[in-house]
């Protein structure tokens, strides 16, 4: 007997153990008739939780915890089969969770493998719960983020949790994601993979925009794309049939409805049904990074829309569009918390700001920042900068060189900015260009995120104070003079990079991929082989 249980843990973990603990194995009555293992561990040299298994299963006295009884009839182990092999609808990938082993194993179990099963599936249930709450295939650009954002499960805990459950199973469906949005796009996911392949075929490429009214050789490719037949015997003229699908189709993209078929409106034409699948992945992805659960009060701001909500007690109270950076100077994903308003900002020119825009100005002009009201100092002292030669000024020697722009019309963060510390400089403020917001495309920025209701925003961040009024808030404005008011509890702010979302009916919306991190992530967890969408799978029902 002794020789069978070290020669069972052997094989899963290599590891040796003290004959302390080969003895309190030996006292467990759970299998009390092992007969020796001839033949190797299916899918050991997969397993991946070596370490948290073996003092797990040896803290319980190798006691089961899925296997129940003799027969092949095991409903614990079928239901985790059943979550496994559904799990490419998480954007996940079953063949890494062992499941033809488990399979095999469990049509032919009998005493001498039962404990074998047990621990292929609690190794499988373990590496399924990791990816789907953890991180996965961080790229350069989003390891900016990690630490932000949602930690995975811990394995030994879960495995003492599901050990002391009286439904397993249902502990590890509880661990999936439960907001709407992460549901519709698994709904969306399974429905695109049941379609038949792409025939969408090459992609249409068009010169100048096409404005309704005009003909253009692409016209009828595009028509039989949209699946709009010609009413004309003119079959390359943008007709009214056609400017109707553009427009509807602009408008479920989130693009501006004028009908003109232009570079962004044939991205959209000429996107596959697996460009799609690999949009969705990328975002459900992006959803589990987030921890289950918000608070009271929130304020989340999407990139790629440009938008903000803030939410109290699960309702939307404020929603407005804003400004973000620029793909040249990306606005990051991170979280943290707002502790106060600003009013009547001075402007501090951040370093990319210094270096890229006004250094160049300084050298074509060397008064161009005094004309913005702009003031110039180093070491504390205020500067001349008409005796400076900009054409000599290293970056190292721009460093030291502190612009900053006094309260005012013309400061470019307007008269509010939210206090909310972070490592990349970034802040939502208000602004003196208003007229940026009436546009689809607002990827403007230099990093920071201009708002287009400040006052509402400021209200509703400083609205649980004692004795706040929106008159209060009037005066301190038009005082002009710089002041700075903590919040009384702080609040969580969420800057999330989602590129598909719900629009104010509950349709999905496919937007663009404005920094190309779906691209990046899909790509990588590709080459690691974690996404596998099966075709001709059969699939749960998503409830709304």
């Amino acid at each position: 007997m002794t020789n069978n249980y070290l020669n069972i843990l052997r094989r899963f973990w290599f590891f040796p153990l003290a004959a302390v603990a080969v003895g309190a194995i030996l006292v467990s009555p759970v299998f009390s008739q092992p007969q020796a293992l001839t033949g190797g561990l299916p899918g050991v040299e997969r397993i991946h939780n070596k370490d948290t298994l073996t003092i797990s299963y040896m803290n319980r006295d190798m006691r089961p915890i899925w296997v129940r009884g003799n027969g092949s009839f095991q409903p614990r182990v079928a239901g985790i089969i059943e979550i496994l092999e559904e799990s490419w609808t998480h954007g996940l990938n079953p063949e890494r969770y062992h499941i033809e082993d488990i399979k095999t194993l469990l049509a032919n179990i009998n005493d001498e493998n039962r404990l074998e099963l047990d621990i292929l599936v609690s190794d499988s249930v373990l590496h399924y719960t990791h990816d789907l709450t953890g991180m996965r295939g961080a790229s350069q650009s989003a390891d900016k983020m990690v630490k932000y954002w949602r930690e995975p499960v811990e394995s030994s805990a879960l495995l003492q949790k599901l050990s002391d459950a009286g439904d397993p199973v249902s502990l590890i469906r509880d661990l999936e994601p439960a907001h709407n949005l992460y549901a519709v796009l698994r709904k969306e996911l399974i429905e695109l993979a049941a379609l038949p392949d792409d025939t969408n075929g090459k992609a249409i490429k068009i010169g100048k925009a096409i404005k309704p009214g005009k003909s253009a050789a692409q016209i009828p490719a595009i028509r039989e794309r949209l699946g709009v037949p010609a009413v004309d015997t003119n079959s390359e003229l943008y007709d009214e049939a056609l400017a109707v699908a553009v427009m509807k189709l602009q408008k479920d993209y989130g693009l501006d409805t004028d009908g003109v078929i232009n570079a962004r409106v044939m991205k959209v034409i000429n996107r596959t049904n697996h460009d799609k699948m690999m949009q969705i992945v990328a975002n459900m992805e992006r959803l589990r990074w987030i921890s289950e659960g918000r608070p009271d009060r929130y304020i989340l701001v999407n990139i790629p829309s440009a938008n903000l909500w803030a939410v109290e007690k699960g309702d939307v109270k404020l929603e407005m569009p804003v400004i973000v950076g620029k793909t040249a100077r990306p606005t990051y994903s991170f979280k943290t918390e707002i502790t106060g308003v600003r009013f009547n900002p001075n402007w501090t020119v951040p370093p990319t700001i210094k270096r890229d825009d006004f250094l160049p100005a300084l050298q074509q002009d060397p008064y161009a920042l005094t004309k913005k009201g702009i003031k110039l100092a180093v070491a504390g002292k205020e500067i001349d900068p008409g005796k400076v030669d900009w054409t000599k000024v290293s970056n190292k020697d721009l460093h030291q060189v502190h612009m900053t722009q006094s309260p005012g019309d013309n400061n470019p963060l307007g008269k509010i900015r939210v206090i909310m510390e972070n490592p990349y400089n970034i802040y939502l403020h208000d602004t003196n260009h208003r007229e940026l917001f009436d546009g689809k495309e607002r990827n403007l920025s230099s990093g920071c995120i201009r708002v287009s209701k400040p006052e509402e925003l400021a209200n509703f961040i400083m609205s649980k104070n004692q004795d706040w009024t929106e008159e209060g808030m009037r005066k301190l404005i038009s005082s002009g003079r710089m002041r700075d008011v903590p919040t009384e509890s702080s609040i969580p702010v969420f800057i999330t990079y989602q590129t598909v979302w719900l629009n104010s009916e509950g349709k999905l919306v496919y937007g663009e991929d404005v920094y190309g991190q779906d691209r990046k992530l899909a790509d990588i967890l590709k080459a690691a082989k974690a996404i596998n969408i099966p075709k001709a799978q059969s699939a749960p029902e998503i409830s709304l």
